[in-house]
């Protein structure tokens, strides 16, 4: 009984609804960089259903000449798809402090049936979750996402 408490704690305290503070990874040079620069906005959910939604985007999108949403140039699509970040699926608490995340759907179709797993830590209002490293832009980056209990 006291090993199923100790899964579950961080799965009861995710619960609810989480405001992005900052998206930051560390370069080789050990730098902290802002991933989607310096105020992104999102939001992630976590439900007592066990299922989450995230959505992070930078600040200053750009918006299409056209008014369609399909309508975009080329490039005015590339730079909508490059400044949003979306999935939502099932979690689970592995093992204490490690989230997993069942990608049902979002923005990246490569993900779509993974498990994305997360490290989290709660301060306070504050969440702190981390990632094992993800290949991006030709490099492995372990990110570490602020959230803030709304």
């Amino acid at each position: 009984m006291e090993a199923q408490q100790a899964t579950t704690k961080l799965a009861k305290q995710v619960t609810g609804t989480w405001k992005l503070v900052s998206w930051t990874y560390e370069n080789e040079n050990g730098e902290t960089v802002d991933y989607f620069g310096k105020s992104p906005q999102g939001i992630l959910m976590y439900t007592d259903s066990g299922y989450m939604s995230v959505h992070i985007m930078k600040s200053d999108r750009k918006r299409f000449n056209s008014e369609g949403m399909y309508d975009g140039t080329p490039e005015e699509i590339v730079d909508a798809f490059t400044s949003y970040f979306a999935y939502f699926g099932k979690f689970i608490e592995k093992e204490p402090g490690v989230l997993q995340h069942t990608v049902e759907g979002g923005t990246f179709p490569n993900w779509l049936g993974n498990i994305e797993e997360r490290y989290g830590k709660i301060e306070g209002n504050r969440m702190i979750l981390s990632t094992p490293p993800i290949r991006t832009a030709g490099h492995d980056i372990v990110f570490n996402v602020v959230w803030k209990r709304v």
